[in-house]
């Protein structure tokens, strides 16, 4: 009884590892504030923004993004991810029923899992349905964090809430916050599983 009682302890901890290894970096990732400049987008063309990020020699997989936005007359929010040129529309979630009061505050889209690759540029945009104030600093401050760095050449302007489809970019960063956890090295964690499970096996051959 004792010896399985232990192979089963050791493939606890091995499955707890790895999972601690996939979680290390959970939480808010980036976050570029805004101050307290508002752009006002009114729904058909010119009604969405984006931010620039490019992501660093590791990748990391985010779960979340939010921007700094207020939605008086309330409506839906088209969360997106765009590709490097921005011709490419790689991800999108819409947020239904958004209201919100007159003080703009972090609007996060629901939890997805999206992986950035690494030495990538990513625009991650915001497009809504109806009036909407984002947020944005109007001089470029060049934020970095956890690998990841704003885009100061200029946000993304989107239109068309149905089908978004992007038009130029202006002079302004846009308060962008991304959530969510490292990718470990598959490497790392086929070694430290195999550790483990190889102590497990010690304490076996102890116990017979």
């Amino acid at each position: 009884m004792r010896r399985i009682h232990i192979s089963k302890l050791a493939l606890l901890a091995a499955a707890l590892l790895v999972l601690f290894a996939g979680n290390a970096m959970a939480g808010v990732v980036f976050d570029l504030s805004p101050t307290n400049n508002v752009t006002f987008r009114s729904p058909g063309a010119g009604s969405g923004v984006g931010q620039g990020v490019l992501v660093g020699a590791t990748g990391i997989t985010i779960t979340d993004m939010a921007f700094y936005l207020n939605m008086p007359s309330g409506g839906d929010l088209k969360f997106m991810i765009w590709d490097s040129t921005d011709a490419n529309l790689l991800f999108s979630s819409v947020l239904s029923g958004v209201g919100l009061s007159e003080i703009p505050s972090w609007v996060s889209s629901s939890p997805f899992s999206f992986t950035l690759q690494a030495n990538t540029e990513y625009w991650f945009g915001i497009i809504a349905d109806n009036n909407m104030d984002v947020g944005y600093i109007s001089t470029p401050i060049g934020y970095s964090a956890n690998g990841l760095t704003a885009d100061t050449g200029g946000n993304s302007n989107y239109s068309t809430f149905a089908n978004p489809t992007f038009y130029n970019k202006g002079g302004a960063e846009i308060g962008l916050q991304l959530s969510g956890g490292g990718v470990p090295e598959p490497g790392s964690i086929f070694l430290l599983g195999s550790g483990v499970l190889a102590l497990a096996g010690i304490l076996r051959r102890k116990m017979n």
